[in-house]
């Protein structure tokens, strides 16, 4: 455009008539009006682009110039209207906050005050009611009626308890007869020798509930059926070893607990077709299937079997001669409540079996399964009843003033401050175990509910150990745990905590 102007100016000396005055053309150029200032020549210059751009400008570039023109308005515009409406949304955003922090707080009150009427509840028919026996001695026999290595959680349950009993109940082995096949510890397949892990193996930081603590008395193929009933009856054959034997009295509160569960944690439409081909055939076909137990026996290490009916004779016999004064019987294994050996289909007389309280993992049709597994290990290493029914013994020791200073201590207390039915029914829901607990106390002097935990899980010859070793306990109803089932009931029931 600068050049077009320089040409337009030249043109227009150029065609300038030249004068008559015979005057050199230097003094003609001379006398023409000079460019001016630099100044001057970019104001020249714009203004000749204007005029050209008004002039000259093409429609497709216009447009494009007024729809730039006509966003930066809009935009301008929506800005505004931004502004405008910022005051607006920050009160509806403030609004709905609190509406929400409204609804929370509401729903915590009202959580609030459920649990504080479950406790007084729990208070009320459990705390208030707990009346500790008149018995001096506790024993205990645990068995674990499983061998090879894919029945891993089977020894593992019955050495949780059996840690629970010598950590928290202060038993001696004199007092306990444990029955476990002790293959796994060196099996080629484990990785932690001499070991087994509940839980934490993998991280190492889990405690083997196998150590040189652990007293077997009957190991590998001792455990039988013979074995077994001749603990409880007390006749065993001429030269048998003292410790192996178990010294019962008028006096004592026996735990018995088998453990030998079937079912692993498969999924739930396995075990519905496990179901319907046991309802559609004979128990002996669903046994069978599982291998290890089913309605009315238990199976010792695949070769022979325990029925009730020899539960129910050895319990009559000892009666007889006095030697319990009350038992807890516990079945961890699948349909473990049709174990009951004070069912009527095998005691007609309940009188005839007195103070013989039944808890079972499972009811009739019903599997036992795993809790969890472990990568490492490569099996399931526990199962649901045994562990939530541990764990929750810690959680409730954890509670205890000096847990940290001294856990047997705080375990003892927390066993004295729970009920027989709590811990081993209320606190055991389906939705934890996949199976209804089974339980009954017919023919019992006391309810389960009112009897104490420590009655059975504390040996009586140390509780002068246990209360000076005693400390302030919690007040109120921090340890107590809650449920929804009937207290009053004394038949089998299917458990749902208030969650």
């Amino acid at each position: 455009e600068w050049k077009q102007v320089k040409q337009e100016a030249r043109s227009q000396v150029k065609a300038k008539p030249t004068p008559t005055t015979g005057e050199p053309p230097q003094a003609l150029y001379s006398k023409m009006k000079p460019m001016g200032t630099m100044k001057d020549q970019l104001l020249l210059m714009s203004s000749a682009s204007s005029s050209y751009r008004e002039e000259y400008a093409c429609r497709p570039c216009g447009s494009r110039r007024a729809m730039r023109k006509k966003k930066r308005r809009s935009g301008q515009e929506s800005e505004h209207l931004s502004h405008r409406l910022k005051p607006a949304a920050s009160f509806l955003c403030a609004l709905l906050i609190l509406s929400a922090c409204a609804c929370v707080s509401r729903a915590a009150d009202s959580r609030a005050r459920q649990q504080q009427q479950q406790r007084q509840h729990s208070r009320q028919n459990a705390r208030t009611n707990l009346s500790p026996g008149n018995h001096t001695r506790n024993a205990a026999v645990l068995v674990s009626s499983s061998r090879y290595w894919h029945n891993y959680r089977h020894v593992s349950n019955v050495l949780s308890l059996y840690n629970v009993l010598k950590t928290g109940g202060k038993f001696t082995d004199d007092n306990i007869i444990l029955m476990i096949a002790d293959d796994i510890p060196c099996d080629g397949r484990n990785p932690h020798k001499n070991g087994i892990f509940p839980e934490y193996a993998r991280t190492g930081t889990g405690n083997s509930v196998y150590n040189a603590d652990v007293e077997i008395d009957y190991r590998g193929t001792d455990v039988t059926v013979e074995n077994f009933l001749r603990v409880l009856v007390g006749r065993h054959e001429e030269g048998e070893t003292p410790s192996r034997m178990l010294d019962l009295t008028p006096d004592t509160n026996l735990v018995v607990f088998l453990v030998r569960t079937a079912c692993v944690d498969y999924p739930r439409s396995l075990c519905f077709v496990s179901q319907l081909i046991a309802q559609s055939s004979s128990s002996i076909s669903f046994t069978s299937q599982t291998g290890h137990g089913g309605e009315s026996f238990f199976e010792f290490q695949d070769g022979e079997e325990l029925m009730t009916q020899d539960i129910t004779d050895a319990f009559q016999q000892m009666n007889r001669i006095e030697r319990y004064k009350e038992i807890l019987f516990i079945a961890d294994t699948c349909q473990a409540f049709t174990l009951n050996p004070t069912d009527p289909k095998v005691l007609p007389d309940i009188g005839a079996l007195p103070n013989v309280m039944t808890v079972a993992s499972s009811l009739q049709g019903q599997n036992s399964y795993a809790h969890h597994s472990d990568p490492e290990i490569g099996q399931s290493v526990v199962d649901r009843y045994t562990y939530n029914f541990v764990e929750n013994l810690k959680n409730l020791a954890m509670r205890q003033p000096d847990s940290q200073v001294d856990m047997s201590s705080a375990l003892w207390r927390s066993m004295e401050q729970i009920s027989v039915k709590t811990a081993w029914v209320d606190a055991l829901p389906r939705k934890k175990l996949g199976a209804d607990v089974g339980w009954t106390d017919k023919g019992c002097t006391r309810p389960m509910r009112n009897i104490p935990l420590s009655d059975f899980l504390c040996d009586m010859e140390h509780r002068n150990f246990a209360a000076a070793a005693a400390s302030p306990t919690l007040g109120g109803d921090d340890f107590i745990l809650h449920s929804n089932c009937d207290d009053d009931s004394s038949e089998a029931s299917s458990c749902v905590d208030s969650e």
